[in-house]
């Protein structure tokens, strides 16, 4: 299933096909996430942006938390195994970028 527009997937980078979707801010999101305004916001611009910064801070720490959670679902062999062809497709690519030796 698609995600809905603006939302931000985040991919396991084992590519074992898990995501963590972050959907796009909103005022209903902000109040899912329980964010409040600071009461000691001097106006109503500044209460707006305390809102908007426990929102963000509450998104951060779930997704950060989501990802901590699957990432633990790996063992260190598949880190080992993902670093290994990472480093060789790079060398790979750097060789295919090297000028012919004319």
């Amino acid at each position: 299933m698609s995600p809905v527009a603006g939302t931000t997937r985040y991919l396991c980078p084992l590519e074992c096909g898990w995501h963590h979707d972050v959907p796009p801010p909103s005022v209903d999101r902000a109040i899912e996430l329980g964010a409040t305004a600071d009461p000691a916001a001097r106006d109503f611009q500044e209460a707006v942006s305390s809102v908007v910064r426990s929102a963000s801070l509450a998104e951060i720490d779930r997704t950060e938390t989501a990802l901590r959670e699957h990432l633990a679902t790996h063992t260190t062999e598949q880190f080992v195994r993902v670093i290994h062809d990472l480093r060789t497709e790079v060398a790979r690519l750097k060789r295919a970028a090297e000028p012919a030796p004319w």
